[in-house]
């Protein structure tokens, strides 16, 4: 069976290189960029880049997984015209899409296109609690690394699991007016945290990413035993997946965000991490920060050392199993 991908937003490349661990290499110039790889009886063909329009794709196709961004209505604008234009595709016979949701698990506007609905999709696999997750139609998904700001895919073998890291912890991100990174910022300024850990915030969001501010927050997270989250829009963020990708733990902090994301009864979120068991520390109130790092300081090196590995191999394996469900699902939708 050959599955064409067609990456239309940045967590395409979470998928292809770090999930699927497929090959990339740039056409044109970077117009385009295209990968192969065989998994189990599947014959994956990956394609994105601006080069990549409804005009320019292999008219061919017959199985199509589709990568679309629906956080914003702008965005749900461009989903929606790729959906539309893939009835101009005659052989097409199978599609499921790959979404980046909305933060508030507003993504209504995807279910007209299921094939429940009369539409083409015959599975979504969606980022964030989505609470109609039914492992039949609807799948959540991983947010992953912030792949558009060319975070690397870090192979875990690479990282030295020995070294002793010079910070605690560390937050690199930027303090929003009456949100809680205001409290944070307060717990690490009164218990003087950035004594012991890499503090670096600023006041407004920036989409843009300097090989300076790149270069810090890759340090940080090689260099910290712990890395604190904050929510934002949502509980999951980049920076979760960036920390384990370095054997850093995920300090998080576990509310639900307004919104329609639920999953489970215990108003919890993160419920695809948790269902994995994720090696994470969680807390409902940054107060909770100074005993934490009062127990960092009673661990020794090696108990430092046997979580770091602990967390890398949590990771490999979530990634796999990941990997797995993703072809399953490919294999048991395309094959009817």
């Amino acid at each position: 069976m050959q599955v064409e991908i067609w990456g239309k937003a940045a967590v395409g490349l979470y998928l292809w290189e770090h999930i699927l661990e497929g090959p990339l290499e740039e056409r044109l110039g970077g117009v385009w960029s295209y990968g192969e790889k065989q998994i189990r009886n599947i014959k994956f063909k990956f394609r994105t880049g601006p080069g990549v329009v409804p005009d320019k794709v292999p008219k061919r196709t017959r199985n199509l997984v589709l990568v679309v961004n629906g956080r914003e209505p702008n965005k749900v604008d461009f989903a929606k015209a790729w959906l539309d234009s893939l009835a101009d595709l005659p052989h097409l016979r199978n599609v499921a899409v790959v979404l980046l949701g909305n933060e508030r698990c507003e993504n209504g506007w995807l279910f007209s296109y299921m094939q429940n609905n009369a539409g083409l999709v015959q599975a979504a696999f969606i980022v964030y609690d989505i609470p109609y997750a039914d492992s039949e139609i609807f799948y959540q998904w991983p947010l992953g690394v912030a792949t558009y700001r060319n975070f690397p895919n870090v192979h875990f073998q690479s990282v030295d699991v020995q070294k002793r890291r010079q910070f605690r912890c560390n937050f690199l991100g930027t303090v929003y007016p009456n949100s809680s990174r205001v409290a944070l910022q307060t717990v690490i300024n009164h218990f003087k945290l950035d004594d012991v850990c890499f503090i670096k915030t600023r006041d407004s969001w920036s989409p843009g990413e300097s090989s300076e501010s790149a270069n810090d927050f890759r340090y940080a997270l090689a260099n910290s035993d712990l890395t604190l989250n904050p929510v934002g829009m949502n509980t999951e963020c980049y920076r979760i997946y960036e920390a384990c990708s370095y054997g850093s733990v995920p300090v998080i902090e576990d509310v639900v965000t307004p919104g329609k994301c639920r999953k489970g009864t215990d108003m919890s979120p993160l419920y695809l991490l948790k269902a994995f068991k994720a090696p994470f520390i969680y807390v409902k109130d940054w107060k909770e920060l100074p005993r934490i790092i009062e127990n960092e300081m009673r661990l020794t090196h090696q108990e430092v050392v046997e979580r770091r590995q602990k967390v890398l191999s949590w990771y490999k394996s979530f990634k796999e199993a990941i990997r797995d469900k993703f072809v399953d699902v490919i294999h048991n939708k395309f094959s009817t």
